[in-house]
């Protein structure tokens, strides 16, 4: 795969890690030397901090993140100040962070920087809409720890999942997690055109219930997290599918096949893959017992990249771990190592 020719098919990416230390910055900073030569401008931003030097968790060394002129930032403020770049001022958002508000600035000079963007979706959507009307062909996120949510097809148009050796020892172990954790990402959406013009009424509810008939009706509830009896006593022989606006857990499954409901013709739908928490057992089980989950918006995962080293001391066996992990998955992987 070229890799810079399928991400520069999209105007914004998010960058996702399962665990840290896995290769996101790397990741990142491969994308922005390949994009120097060719004049593309990039905008960037962060959900958390990046580009330090050294972890504040791990207090390990990591890379940082190394910019050229003309590119597009939104950081915090004080990270603005902290930085040797020239800069040109563009917007001073009432976005706050813990380290001053979001600003918004054109490097004039090359350098390092440090990123610390918002916490809450709907403000990195902004970021990435600002970054574009500022001029970037192409809108960076990269994300936190855990925060997979970030590859929402709602935030970014497509998203690069990074993993690797440091989540397991055992290497069997590590691929068993990434491929998962990746094909849970790459989550089916649902193929039903009649549904889609249903969910127009619904999708600003928590759960809904649509029948056979296309008829619905959305439960008074607040979270899905402490909801799981409700959701279950309100479906019966004629329900097609439970609507999901919030995040599916081991709990909710776990009851549902406790329950004695007949669920096998019922499709649990997400409103994308980010918002599945389920354990791989649980999961496996469902799908097992002719249980079905889809997506209503597809997650548009470009990539996976592979970490083989560990931040631990240990490293796998290149070959063999990137090949299967390709050989279970679709999605293309790629060696981080070898940017």
């Amino acid at each position: 795969m070229n890799k810079l020719r399928e991400i520069l098919k999209y105007k914004s990416m998010s960058i996702i890690g399962n665990y840290k230390n896995v290769g996101k910055t790397t990741t990142l900073n491969y994308i922005l030397k390949e994009c120097i030569s060719k004049n593309i401008i990039l905008g960037l931003t962060s959900i958390g901090v990046d580009g330090e030097g050294v972890d504040a968790v791990t207090n390990t060394y990591k890379p940082r993140i190394y910019v050229n002129k003309n590119t597009i930032i939104a950081t915090a403020s004080s990270l603005v100040l902290g930085s040797d770049i020239t800069k040109e001022i563009l917007e001073l958002t009432n976005i706050t962070t813990p380290l001053g508000n979001i600003v918004i600035f054109k490097s004039l000079s090359d350098g390092y920087i440090e990123l610390a963007g918002p916490s809450i979706n709907t403000q990195i959507k902004y970021i990435c809409d600002r970054l574009k009307y500022y001029g970037a062909d192409l809108s960076i996120v990269d994300g936190a720890l855990s925060r997979k949510t970030l590859g929402s097809p709602s935030i970014t148009e497509s998203t690069i999942f990074c993993s690797g050796a440091v989540i397991n020892k055992d290497i069997n172990k590590a691929i068993e997690k990434i491929v998962y954790e990746a094909n849970i990402l790459n989550l089916d959406k649902v193929n039903d055109n009649k549904f889609y013009e249903v969910y127009e009424n619904i999708n600003s509810k928590k759960v809904s219930v649509v029948n056979n008939d296309y008829t619905y009706k959305s439960l008074d509830i607040n979270t899905t997290l402490s909801s799981s009896k409700e959701i279950i006593d309100s479906i019966d022989d004629n329900t097609k599918y439970i609507v999901f606006n919030g995040i599916v857990t081991d709990d909710f499954i776990n009851t549902m096949l406790k329950s004695g409901k007949d669920y096998k013709n019922i499709t649990i739908l997400v409103e994308d893959s980010t918002k599945i928490f389920l354990e791989k057992d649980v999961f496996e089980k469902f799908i097992k017992l002719k249980g079905k989950i889809r997506a209503i918006n597809k997650v548009n995962l470009i990539g996976i990249s592979i970490n083989p080293t560990s931040i631990e001391g240990y490293s796998f066996d290149e070959k063999y771990f990137i090949d299967t992990i390709q050989s279970k998955t679709d999605i293309k992987v790629f060696n981080v190592m070898s940017f």
